[in-house]
């Protein structure tokens, strides 16, 4: 064979290697475009539908004890920016807030326990006059009655010299308490509620307006309206332990935290909430502070189309209210009787778990919310049950129903409030049913 024959022979095998090498190529490329392609399908571009949660047995303090000592107490600073820490494990140092994950400017406030202080939001003039919601670690906001929101504001990390006006409780505030194992401020309550809290064994820990606890828990004579009374977090702290109460750090359990933004999909910069046409609120996210401010309802609005907002402002700072995380939870609307139905005596259902929706950082996923613990805080769970972080800082929890409705814009989020009704509502007939005949009257 010449050597040009070789040379054909050799390039030609070379070329058809090539082309075999070629199309193995170009097979793996669209396996692993499809495989990508399937990824990419699978992360879900919109939220679900609030759904019914699922709750498991009454936890033990379902049954309220009353203890052997029943004599009840019936109890009645500016801080400088916090650090956040490089690292967050899920069992944080002791010199980290556990429900913020960041270290206090004073660390002795964490040998303590929290205080939750009941915080009305209605009639709407008392923004006027509403103090320190900028100082709590963790906030509630849940449905109470007639269209009306109320906060339950835990104080921990940090004081609130002013916190209030103080309102009514709510059967609802004994979770808060038991989970947080923290005193509850409140002033009075339905005798329902009122009843079931003082038979409880919370009894030692309740704060109510007596007088002999002012203060630091006191009526402001200077407001003329019955939304008057105020406590001093700090001023509490000392109340408790110059009665003789053993008031030191509880065994808490951290909120898990993570410094870098989350991959979620989905992108929400504002998140609405319509309770009802007095009660309605927005979240706008701020990428600059990475916070979401809150501005609330300035006026009643029978429509969505005419609903008109204003920045919240904590009267204590000057500061509009604000939250690195912002949590909806499904939580059952329930009623014990049919008379706290027609009262609108709610008895919400914050056990076993449940669905929620989780932003921060101007993004947005469902998740789970887990009572796994008696006294612990709720869980945040991925849909895969794996631990979901949230952004250090303050969380505001958004307690809806499962009846509620959701609507996602582009970058937006919209909740809606379903308010039950005041009577049960009759089973629907089956289709189909024919009913019997009335019988004849005998003579």
């Amino acid at each position: 064979m010449t050597k040009t024959r070789l040379k054909i022979l050799l390039l030609a095998v070379w070329g058809l290697f090539s082309l075999v090498l070629l199309g193995f190529a170009f097979i793996f490329w669209m396996q692993n475009r499809g495989v990508a392609l399937a990824k990419a399908d699978s992360v879900p571009q919109t939220l679900p539908a609030p759904a019914q949660s699922s709750p498991s047995q009454p936890l033990p303090s379902q049954t309220p004890t009353k203890p052997a000592n029943s004599t009840p107490t019936l109890l009645p600073s500016n801080t400088p920016a916090a650090t956040i820490a490089p690292m967050l494990p899920l069992n944080l140092p002791e010199n980290y807030n556990p429900y913020t994950g960041l270290v206090p400017a004073d660390a002795s406030r964490l040998e303590r326990r929290p205080m939750a202080v009941k915080i009305t939001n209605f009639p709407r003039r008392v923004r006027d006059y509403q103090f320190g919601l900028t100082r709590a670690d963790v906030t509630y906001e849940y449905y109470i009655e007639d269209g009306l929101t109320r906060f339950i504001a835990v104080f921990y990390g940090q004081d609130a010299e002013k916190a209030g006006p103080v309102r009514s409780g709510r059967y609802f505030d004994e979770h808060i308490a038991r989970m947080y194992q923290s005193y509850l401020v409140f002033a009075n309550a339905d005798p329902r509620v009122e009843d079931f809290l003082l038979a409880s064994d919370l009894l030692q820990r309740l704060v109510l307006p007596t007088g002999i606890n002012c203060p630091p828990l006191c009526r402001d004579k200077s407001i003329d309206d019955y939304n008057s009374f105020f406590v001093d977090t700090a001023g509490l702290t000392e109340f408790t332990r110059k009665i003789g109460h053993e008031n030191v750090r509880q065994p808490i359990r951290s909120t898990y935290f993570e410094l870098l933004p989350p991959s979620w999909a989905i992108e929400a910069n504002e998140i609405m909430v319509r309770y009802s046409e007095y009660s309605y609120h927005s979240w706008r996210y701020d990428p600059i502070r990475r916070l979401y401010a809150r501005f609330s309802d300035a006026v009643d609005s029978i429509t969505v189309e005419g609903e008109t907002y204003q920045p919240h402002i904590d009267m204590l700072t000057g500061e509009q209210i604000t939250s690195a995380n912002v949590v909806v939870l499904v939580v059952p609307h329930n009623f014990k009787t049919e008379f706290d139905r027609e009262d609108q005596v709610f008895d919400l259902l914050l056990i076993g778990e449940g669905q929620a929706y989780v932003f921060r950082e101007g993004r947005a996923t469902v998740a789970i919310w887990q009572r796994d613990e008696l006294e612990q805080p709720i869980r945040l769970l991925d849909l895969n049950r794996g631990q979901l972080a949230l952004t250090p800082g303050n969380t505001f929890y958004i307690v809806i129903n499962p009846e509620a409705g959701l609507e996602q814009g582009e970058k937006s989020v919209r909740f809606t409030f379903s308010i039950p009704a005041r009577r049960a509502t009759p089973t629907p007939t089956p289709p189909g049913f024919i009913a019997s005949p009335t019988p004849k009257k005998r003579d």
